[in-house]
């Protein structure tokens, strides 16, 4: 339980970072003011859109290393990331909603929730059945395994 709580505050340090690291280059680069939150407050279309695509890659990495680093309760992890990424997604929503468009936050908040589903189905593979695994290696063996003694390929 620790380590999902742990790795879940983790993932959510990753996103900030990762997004925090992205508006300091951007301000740099374009010589304005850090806007830690807003998204149109650099110029043009593509810095919010290239912010907006951060924001969903910072989701993912901070997902996926909630749900491997708590991996002995994912579905604990998983909860817990995704509502402290929901909290922080909206408060950006809350922030901005009186000063400026809210589609670049409404953006990140659909990536993000999009991007842990995307973590969820990386990190738990989908578990075979005994059956099925039974029946796959019996056709393994029956193709590259001729029944009979004799050898498929005669000798030279």
């Amino acid at each position: 339980m620790k380590k999902s709580i742990l790795g879940s505050f983790i993932g959510l340090s990753i996103v900030i970072s990762f997004d925090a690291l992205a508006r300091v280059g951007f301000a740099l680069y374009f010589d304005v003011e850090i806007p830690m939150i807003s998204y149109s407050a650099f110029p043009g279309i593509i810095t919010p859109a290239i912010l907006t695509a951060i924001a969903g890659i910072s989701a993912l990495l901070g997902a996926l290393f909630s749900l491997t680093y708590g991996k002995q309760q994912k579905v604990i992890s998983l909860l817990l990331y995704t509502m402290l990424i929901m909290l922080i997604r909206y408060g950006q929503i809350h922030l901005l909603y009186g000063t400026e468009t809210i589609i670049y936050p409404l953006i990140a908040l659909l990536l993000s929730l999009i991007v842990i589903f995307v973590a969820w189905k990386l990190v738990s593979p989908k578990k075979k059945k005994e059956s099925e695994s039974e029946s796959e290696s019996d056709e393994f063996k029956q193709k590259h395994h001729p029944a009979g003694d004799q050898p498929s390929h005669p000798p030279h």
